[in-house]
Parts: C-alpha cells; structure tokens; sequence
C-alpha cells in the first residue's frame, strides 16, 4: 500500500506515513470497507445474485476507486447480464489505473479481437433499442418481435428477457412471462425486478442464501465465462482476548527477524525500506482480520475532499499560461464516453466526441487504441454511405455503376456485409452464378449471425436448385 500523499510504501496497519508524516488511519479504514464490501460482492456472484453483487461492487468503488479488483469483478458481473459496453468500461478504467499485471487486458482483448461477437453485441443493442422505442409507441407486437431476436443472440441478456416478460404480462400471456422470467432467474437469482414481476404473475420466490465466510468453495468464483477471480482477504470478526497474544508473538517474530538482518555480514547493506517491506507481509496478515469499524463516513468526506483538493492543484501545469485542457482523467472519460457511442452504432457522433477532446495528451497505449479504434469509423462511415449509393443503384437496374459504389464500399471497410451480400446479388442478376455463389458463401462463413447471412443462405438454395 502507498501513501495518498507522497505515495511512499506503508503497511496498512500504520497510522501516519513514515516519510511525510501524515495521518493514514482514515485511508487504510476506508480500504479495508472496499475490500469487505469487494469480498461481499464475490460471495454474491457465487450464488449468482448478480444484481446484488453490483450494487455492492460499485459501493466498494465508492469507497476505493482504485480497487481494481472490485472493478475487474464488477466488469465481469455485467458481461454476465449482457451488459457488455459497462463491461468494457470498468475494464478500462482498471487497466488505466493499474498497466501491468492486470487481468483485464486478457479480458478486454478476448472481446476486442473477436470480431463477431463485437457485431453480435452490436445488433443487440440495435435491436433491444428499436423494441424500447416500439414499445413506448404501444406497437407491443413489433417490440416482442425484436425481443425474441435480442435474447436468442445474447441468452444472458437480462434487460431484454424483463422487457420481453414485461409486454408478454401486459398482453396477457401469463405462461410466457413466466418462462422468461424463470430464465433469467437461473442467471441473477435475486433480481428484484425480476422477483416483483413473478410475484404479479402469482409465482412464489424462495430467497437465495448467502454462503457463509470461510466455507471451502470460498477460494475461487467459477463463473460461465470461464474465468477465477481470487478474493481479497478474508474478514473475519475479531476474537477478544486473542490478538493481544498474536501481537505479541508477531512482535517476537519481527524483531528476531530484524535482528538477524542487523547481525548478518551478507546483508548488511540493506536499506530501511528493504526492511520495512518485509515487515508489511506480517503487518498485512494481521489486518486481514481485523473487524470493520462504523461510522467512518464523515471522515471519508473529510478524506475525499483533501484528495479533491490535490487533484485540483495537478491539474494545470506551471507555465505561467492558463491551462484551457482537460485534466487527463476527464480527457479519459470523454474518450471512454466515445467508444461507448462508436460500440453502439453511432460511429458519426463518437468521431465528433472525439473532434472535441485534446488527444496530443494521451499517454495510454490502452486509449490510443481506443482512439485509433474511433477515427476509423471515419472509413467505416464513407463505406456505408457508397454502400447506400450503389444499393439504390442496384434497385434502379443501373448494375454497373452499382457495382463501382460496391467495390469502393468494400475496400473501404472489408467487413461491410452489407456490401457484400449485395455484390452476390448483383451478380445473381447479371447471370454470373459463379460470384454471385462467392460471395454469398462469404457472408454465410464470415458473418453467421446477421440477417443478410440467413439472406444468402435463401439465395444459394435457389442457385443449387438452377431458379
């Protein structure tokens, strides 16, 4: 642990920093309640009450920021719900706060770098936003229709399966909510949305039990992403009369070890610090079982605004000019809020967020990729617009200027399906079943899980047949 202050090494059961000599006591309460509230949150995602694992997550990070695990944690939580975006957005956040040794990065690539599952939750998103727009316009029907399209996409997405359970009360197919519901309740057993509509439907809820501290399952959560994700420490209610005697016995142990330093010619050249970071293994074992002290939310504001107030004071630098910049955390933000919009479709408004923000400041590998990700929507957008051209053209029966707005349309974007799928079909009505038969089978092995691949597939099948 490293001081707030002048982040040198401390032990979490020290009460002042030894080098700048302010009070810690505060600090390390502060992050012993966001690793209890962390360790609660695990139990939680164990027994998959996921809705109950979040709410603690995101209270630990009020308390921690910087609690990477907690973050990591909640990040998976909500790819768990089909909330992929947030996902993403607490992974970056956890990759920018701690660049080495962080899990995250394992998990933000293995999305990143899968091209269809990246469309996948695209569409879904489209989707389930086109069913809330249907169903705030009373078109019930159309909503459902979209519904059954997002949850056979993303099973685990459970906004979708409440909205769908939702329409199916409203309409009166009690049996059909039922089924959804009971659905998503095998993913986040304790759901509260999901356990006030069961309860209108007259289904009886048996509360999920928390698993008690320190049983054996406690060591890893085995999630259906395949991942571990290893607690904090273990808090455990103190004893009385017992840890005066474990002081004491750690007392004994640290000052034989500190006098066998002292006395050994091999290692007399060490430093305090040295020393002082093999105290903190001791220090830290003793503190992972201390009890949690309340009433600590005065001085937490007390603290938050000390941090406040040095952040504040960092975030221009001395050069005798006013500094118009974004402090770099907020320039983060900004650049997180324009990947979000980008995930979602809009890569139009994400390039304009992106205009507006000083990227010259960014250091971040992480976030130049995030940029560079971003301004090639740029080429993505040309691409759709050529596409939209020849489409017309096509529809017009001018085949060869189509076929010049569907090539450049492509090489512009490669993965422009929609380019693709209509190249087969321009050339299934010139009579050339060869390309038309190409690209058809393209859109089928590459983009399985869109409309325009089922499209094809109904095309190829007349092609086999000679219609």
């Amino acid at each position: 642990m490293n001081c707030p202050i002048c982040q040198a090494s401390v032990t979490i059961q020290s009460e002042k920093c030894d080098n700048c000599g302010r009070s810690l006591i505060t600090y390390t309460k502060i992050i012993r309640i966001s690793n209890t509230l962390y360790n609660r949150g695990l139990d939680k995602a164990r027994i998959r009450d996921l809705s109950g694992a979040i709410e603690d997550l995101n209270l630990s990070l009020k308390y921690y920021k910087g609690n990477t695990n907690a973050r990591n944690l909640l990040g998976l939580v909500y790819y768990e719900v089909g909330e992929t975006v947030m996902a993403l957005t607490q992974w970056i956040l956890s990759k920018n706060l701690q660049p080495k040794d962080n899990i995250a990065d394992d998990y933000i690539n293995s999305i990143q770098h899968n091209a269809s599952q990246l469309e996948i939750v695209n569409q879904t998103i489209k989707k389930y936003n086109a069913a809330l727009s249907y169903a705030r316009q009373g078109n019930d029907d159309l909503a459902i229709i979209q519904l059954k399209k997002v949850v056979s996409m993303n099973p685990k997405f459970v906004k979708a399966h409440q909205l769908l359970a939702l329409l199916y009360m409203v309409n009166d197919q009690r049996d059909a909510a039922v089924n959804v519901l009971k659905t998503i309740k095998r993913i986040d057993i304790n759901n509260t949305i999901t356990i006030k509509y069961l309860k209108e439907l007259g289904v009886r809820h048996v509360q999920a039990k928390q698993q008690q501290v320190g049983q054996p399952d406690r060591k890893v959560f085995h999630g259906d992403t395949g991942v571990s994700v290893k607690e904090v420490g273990t808090y455990k209610p103190e004893k009385p009369g017992i840890f005066p005697y474990v002081n004491i016995i750690i007392g004994i142990i640290i000052g034989l070890f500190v006098g066998i330093v002292l006395i050994s010619p091999t290692i007399a050249g060490r430093t305090t610090r040295d020393k002082n970071n093999e105290i903190k293994q001791y220090g830290e074992k003793i503190a992972s079982q201390e009890s949690t002290i309340s009433g600590l939310q005065h001085e937490k504001e007390q603290l938050e605004a000390r941090i406040a107030e040095l952040e504040g004071g960092l975030a221009a630098e001395q050069t005798g000019q006013e500094d118009t910049s974004l402090p770099l955390a907020q320039t983060y933000e900004k650049i997180i809020e324009a990947y979000r919009t980008c995930l979602l479709g809009d890569g139009k408004s994400a390039l304009e967020q992106l205009a507006a923000i000083d990227v010259s400041v960014v250091q971040s590998e992480t976030m130049k990729a995030l940029i560079a990700e971003i301004q090639s929507q740029d080429a993505k957008i040309t691409s759709a617009e050529l596409f939209e051209k020849g489409r017309v053209k096509y529809n017009n029966g001018k085949y060869d200027k189509a076929l010049e707005y569907l090539n450049e349309a492509l090489r512009l974007n490669p993965d422009n399906y929609d380019a693709i799928y209509f190249l087969g079909r321009l050339y299934h009505r010139k009579g050339d079943n060869a390309k038309a038969e190409k690209y058809y089978k393209q859109v089928i092995k590459d983009y399985p899980n869109t409309g325009r691949a089922s499209e094809a597939s109904r095309w190829l099948g007349e092609l086999a047949q000679g219609l």
